[in-house]
């Protein structure tokens, strides 16, 4: 079996390649089935492209006719978790998957296909196909080093100082945010030779997480939220404590030798030189002033940006307290209070469930509109598929983004009616005790939301069975319209007596929220942060924002792995003067 799927892979790339030489968009695109898709990065353009039907993808390659006759040596990847396979390659239709490999004047490439064989033809044609730039020639990753410097002669602590010292007297980039996101850009970057700073708010790396909540876990299993070249430990749990996460962080940006300031943050207004493409920024370092001239600015801050609280009428008025989800700390002081969580999300219900061991008088969720909810054991099945513990993540990470979001969001709808069954418990015992539920956009559930929206959404991780017991009252369909002395009205009229009300209400985007950093001119000329665009890739993120050297990067630790990568090959290649931007 193994052989007869390698032999159809080989096939259809010979087939493909033959088609590429030639230049014929027509017969390029004839290699994939009417409704087929190519997701493409980096290879036929500088961006990211997907694109659906044979029409779009001949038009895309006509464009990039020149590029695809230079492609060559197009052969199969036979890595563990790449090689060829039988499998499932959309629903209900049975198909053959492989990695494989290739080469451009400047780069070497790599991609994934997914063939189905058409009924009553007996021929093979791509449902997907992906193609990425792996590494530029002359410029591939490093690896491990040695570990032995100036032939024995050299201590690694003095090693290490002078590449501090390279680095900080002259960044060729800055990410501002010590965050998980911040910490694998520059983790990558370092294999990739930029030199690189980070400079972060806190005083130590890994406070995002350590200031929340203590009872914060993450609703994603551990292969899934890895970090660059350094997987957790076997014994590590398949759920990460948030405080365990903060100082797993900090522990690797010691182990990744990552250049750090902490207590560090930009000062208003960067300005960018467009003669010598370079930014002037000041950074307040634990009360002193330094400037620096890195070449690019990549903001690692979250896709979320400041807490979103509305300005409601008559909160002056409110005698208790008031405040966002990201500000909650523990509930041991509001025993025997009345307390109202505002909004009905991932951070509203571990709240909620928090509470429940403090003895709180009265607990309420006001829900304004339908939640998107799906048991956290139902996405860690898919999440255990998506990144077996076998495969290494690199790998799992590319075969996830090998498939076009728009397809996969098609994909699990058509698969709605299992969802609906695997989620029936959970559902009834929301809905039993008041909540609006849904399982999202066509029945799409959690996934598409992450990349739409990243929110919305519940993970559930206990809540429908506390909620079962009717301990928290949820008031569905409303929402909160002013506050009292005492307490806060609905927009039904109803009047709830509350001591504390915490809001569960979002973040801004990161893109408004760096306008007082930048400037709004500036701000301006960068496109949209997350959120997929027309032919449903992320917008802004690890990709061309429209401002010279300025680069967002957002999203969840799958984003900042793999799109790590993309980021710092767009400025290898701009260094190199293959793309100006």
């Amino acid at each position: 079996m193994t052989l007869q799927a390698s032999s159809i892979a080989q096939n259809w790339l010979d087939t493909f390649a033959t088609h590429l030489a030639s230049g014929d968009a027509n017969a390029i695109a004839s290699d994939f089935t009417c409704d087929g898709w190519l997701r493409d990065i980096l290879v036929f353009s500088w961006n990211n492209r997907t694109l659906h039907t044979r029409e779009r993808i001949a038009k895309y390659l006509f464009e990039a006719r020149d590029k695809c006759m230079k492609i060559c040596d197009m052969k199969i990847d036979e890595r563990r978790g790449l090689a060829p396979q039988f499998e499932i390659v959309r629903p209900g239709v049975n198909g053959m998957s492989s990695g494989f490999t290739f080469i451009t004047p400047i780069a070497k490439g790599q991609g994934y296909l997914r063939l189905e064989q058409l009924e009553g033809e007996g021929t093979w044609k791509a449902h997907t196909v992906f193609t990425t730039v792996a590494n530029l020639i002359g410029h591939e990753e490093l690896d491990h080093e040695l570990g032995v410097y100036g032939k024995h002669t050299l201590a690694w602590e003095d090693v290490n100082c002078e590449r501090r010292k390279e680095v900080e007297n002259n960044p060729h980039v800055l990410i501002v945010g010590a965050g998980q996101t911040g910490l694998n850009i520059a983790a990558r970057f370092k294999q990739m030779n930029i030199r690189t700073l980070i400079v972060e708010a806190n005083e130590r790396v890994g406070d995002t997480w350590r200031q929340r909540y203590p009872t914060l876990t993450l609703h994603t299993i551990r292969a899934h939220h890895n970090m660059l070249y350094q997987p957790y430990p076997k014994n590590w749990p398949t759920y990460t404590p948030g405080g365990k996460l903060a100082t797993w962080l900090e522990f690797y940006a010691e182990s990744q030798d990552l250049v750090i300031w902490t207590k560090s943050r930009p000062l208003p207004t960067p300005t960018y030189d467009y003669s010598t493409r370079r930014w002037t920024m000041n950074i307040d370092r634990n009360g002193n002033t330094v400037t620096i001239h890195p070449v690019h600015i990549i903001l690692a801050t979250g896709t979320l940006g400041k807490p979103y609280v509305p300005d409601f009428a008559g909160r002056h008025l409110f005698k208790g307290k008031a405040f966002h989800t990201s500000q909650y700390t523990n509930g041991k002081s509001f025993a025997g209070k009345n307390v109202v969580v505002i909004g009905s999300g991932n951070s509203a219900a571990d709240i909620c469930l928090e509470l429940s061991v403090h003895n709180v008088k009265s607990m309420t969720m006001v829900q304004r509109s339908s939640t998107t909810v799906v048991n956290a054991d139902t996405v860690g099945k898919i999440q255990e598929h998506i990144w077996p513990e076998d495969i290494p993540t690199h790998i799992s990470d590319f075969k996830f983004s090998s498939i076009p979001i728009s397809l996969m969001k098609k994909n699990t709808s058509e698969q709605a009616g299992q969802l609906w069954v695997e989620e029936q418990e959970t559902l009834r015992k929301l809905r039993k005790a008041g909540l609006l539920v849904d399982l999202g956009d066509d029945d799409s559930g959690v996934y598409p939301l992450v990349f739409e929206r990243l929110g919305g959404y519940m993970m559930d991780v206990g809540f429908a069975d506390f909620a079962d017991t009717g301990k928290v009252k949820i008031i569905s369909g409303v929402e909160l319209v002013r506050f009292e002395e005492n307490g806060i009205i609905l927009s039904n009229g109803m009047v709830l007596e509350a001591d504390v009300v915490i809001f569960g209400t979002g973040y801004h985007n990161i893109r408004h929220s760096v306008i007082e950093l930048f400037g709004e001119e500036t701000i301006k000329k960068t496109s949209r942060v997350w959120g997929l665009d027309e032919e449903g890739e992320l917008y802004g993120c690890y990709r061309p924002t429209g401002h010279p050297g300025l680069w967002y990067g957002a999203g969840d630790f799958h984003n900042s792995r793999f799109g790590s990568k993309q980021l710092g090959t767009l400025i290898k290649a701009i260094e190199l003067g293959y793309v100006k931007f």
